[in-house]
């Protein structure tokens, strides 16, 4: 059963599975290996009741499912036995902060490159695992832009770069080579997720907000913000990399109708 774990996790790297993909769909493999190992059903029963019975959510049930899927297909190289009907996930519109809001977390970062790795996800619209693998040959000042190298999908993608942070970038990366993250800790490491999400964490803490926003809060900010103050949904879609315009068209429906000057009709 490990060996097949191992495998798993092996066959899904070589085909350039993102690693949040890797580490949720492991998980659910290594769940299902040990219901399997417990259980004497035939193959499709016991997808069946795993489904069912250990895994909670529907959404949940959807990963897993796809999981084992991909695991019968480049590990037992056999098509799964079983077919699950789309599960339709509820689709939530993420809270939005405001701009005075979202100024209040930063003034509650004292560290300043913290404060510069916070102000990125918004400004630019970035990703936290975006965030930490920045390099200082990804900044363009000429036209204020940043390249975000083999993002989501594996692609590449540019975005824009705040004229209002250049400064505080040049303190990061004085006299230093364009192949080095743009942060490091006091160890010269790459920043990890976990750490950002903390920082962020600390500082809404210090906050007197009620709400209860993440790091990829920003992300979804930066966006809406851009169709509020006119920016054509398409630009949108291609700075935030997206496939399809309709991923993006969420961000119509999260923007402030007052913003956009829409008035009542009365």
């Amino acid at each position: 059963m490990h060996d097949y774990l191992i495998e798993f996790k092996r066959e899904m790297k070589n085909r350039n599975y993102a690693r949040n993909t890797v580490r949720t769909y492991s998980a659910h493999i290594g769940h299902f290996l040990i219901f399997s190992r417990e259980s004497d059903y035939e193959p499709y029963k016991r997808i069946t009741v795993f489904l069912e019975e250990v895994v909670s959510t529907p959404e949940q049930r959807r990963l897993a499912w796809s999981a084992i899927k991909l695991f019968y297909e480049i590990v037992l190289k056999k098509e799964c036995p079983y077919k699950l009907d789309r599960v339709k996930s509820r689709k939530r519109l993420p809270d939005i902060l405001t701009k005075d809001e979202i100024l209040e977390i930063l003034n509650c970062i004292s560290n300043d490159k913290h404060r510069l790795i916070i102000t990125f996800l918004y400004a630019s619209g970035l990703r936290v695992s975006e965030v930490v693998n920045l390099k200082i040959k990804d900044l363009n000042f000429s036209n204020l832009s940043l390249k975000i190298r083999n993002t989501k999908g594996n692609k590449d993608r540019f975005t824009l770069l705040s004229a209002k942070s250049i400064e505080e970038i040049n303190k990061q990366i004085k006299d230093r080579d364009g192949n080095e993250y743009i942060f490091l800790t006091l160890y010269n490491k790459k920043y990890t997720i976990r750490t950002v999400q903390m920082i962020f964490s600390n500082a809404l803490k210090k906050s007197n907000l009620q709400k209860n926003p993440t790091c990829h809060t920003l992300r979804h900010c930066f966006a809406t913000h851009l169709v509020e103050s006119g920016t054509d949904i398409k630009s949108v879609k291609t700075l935030l990399g997206h496939k399809s315009v309709k991923t993006t068209m969420v961000y119509v429906n999260l923007a402030d109708p007052v913003s956009k000057r829409i008035m009542s009709p009365l």
